[in-house]
């Protein structure tokens, strides 16, 4: 997790707190929160960020579970013009929260059993349920978004005295797999 003077949205938990039968949680964003998570995820704009779900304890107060739905609308540039890209976010959440003793027999178990499982460690047994949202939306984001006008076109390329830095035959030629070909064909 992020240290907690970069988080942009504290919604802290402590697990141990959490009624036997779980508790409802929703919050949403402020317009500073969601300005400050913008910049952090390198976005024009985000509005509208909502997280709504519930959070339900395990093994004692030594895990927890949380299930819930984000929403948001973000604004990105678009790769290929720089335009305004503007999306709706729905994602939703579904993770473990462990304490560190629980953490580590996750870890010594099965690898592959532990990859199909979210979890998250807690911190002094509590978790930013305001932290993880935003690492939910920084992975939910278009890596590429584009205007639905410009779908087909390539990304912006650098540029370079008004020439492109890399010709698609020099990108051939450099490409290491069209060089192995080629020195396979003069053996």
């Amino acid at each position: 997790m992020t240290a907690p003077s970069a988080r942009e949205l504290r919604r802290p938990v402590e697990i141990a707190s959490l009624p036997e039968g779980g508790r409802d949680v929703a919050f949403t964003a402020s317009s500073e929160e969601c300005a400050a998570i913008a910049a952090r995820l390198d976005l024009l704009d985000l509005a509208d960020f909502r997280v709504s779900g519930r959070l339900e304890p395990l093994r004692r107060g030594r895990a927890a579970r949380f299930e819930a739905h984000l929403s948001a609308r973000v604004t990105q540039a678009c790769v290929v013009s720089l335009d305004p890209v503007e999306s709706r976010i729905e994602e939703d959440i579904s993770t473990e929260l462990v304490d560190e003793a629980e953490a580590e027999a996750l870890a010594a178990t099965d690898p592959e059993e532990t990859e199909e499982r979210d979890w998250e460690v807690l911190e002094e047994g509590a978790v930013d349920l305001g932290e993880l949202a935003v690492q939910h939306l920084a992975l939910a984001l278009d890596p590429y978004p584009k205007r639905p006008d410009l779908q087909d076109e390539p990304p912006v390329t650098a540029r370079s005295g008004g020439q492109e830095e890399e010709s698609e035959a020099e990108a051939a030629d450099s490409n290491p797999f069209a060089v192995l070909k080629r020195l396979k064909d003069k053996a």
